[in-house]
């Protein structure tokens, strides 16, 4: 099973850079930050793009990207933003589990398991250097998120009881 959700983060204000206007309602000149995590919250997959495109659009190309390198993945959990993901799930035999907060509910309610995607977005905010996004190209976006991904990792290894 995985985990897909994705963040919105301002971008740097001077000199050349990827960044577009998108997120809630538009206004966030930024990046987004896709992420594909595993039931136990680590991260498999990553993908860096201008803050316009919609979640299901960039969820969709994350998947298809690394659906191949993960033979055992039976299901998919995302919030509601990615019901747009049935026709993919369905071509590729796998179950979509959509998370939505019971009805009649409001303020923040936590859904299990994808609490696990935000606590992974809040390890890794913990980097300076990904508390905004300041690069230029998408490359080197991408290429930021995976090393603090897999120094991610590493802490969660040390931290493991022996």
């Amino acid at each position: 099973m995985v985990m897909i959700d994705a963040q919105t983060v301002r971008g740097g204000r001077a000199g050349p850079m990827f960044h577009s206007a998108g997120g809630r309602g538009g206004r966030t000149v930024g990046t987004k930050r896709s992420i594909l995590i595993e039931i136990l919250g680590l991260p498999l997959a990553v993908r860096v793009d201008p803050a316009k495109p919609h979640d299901v659009r960039v969820g969709r190309e994350l998947i298809a990207d690394h659906l191949a390198e993960l033979p055992d993945v039976r299901a998919i959990v995302a919030d509601r933003g990615y019901r747009g993901l049935a026709n993919l799930a369905a071509r590729k035999h796998l179950s979509l589990d959509i998370k939505a907060p019971a009805k009649g509910t409001s303020g923040f309610i936590p859904l299990a398991p994808l609490y696990r995607v935000e606590h992974a977005f809040a390890r890794l905010g913990r980097w300076r250097r990904l508390s905004r996004c300041y690069e230029g190209t998408e490359a080197s976006a991408k290429a930021w998120l995976e090393v603090v991904c897999v120094a991610y990792l590493f802490v969660r290894l040390r931290a493991e009881p022996s």
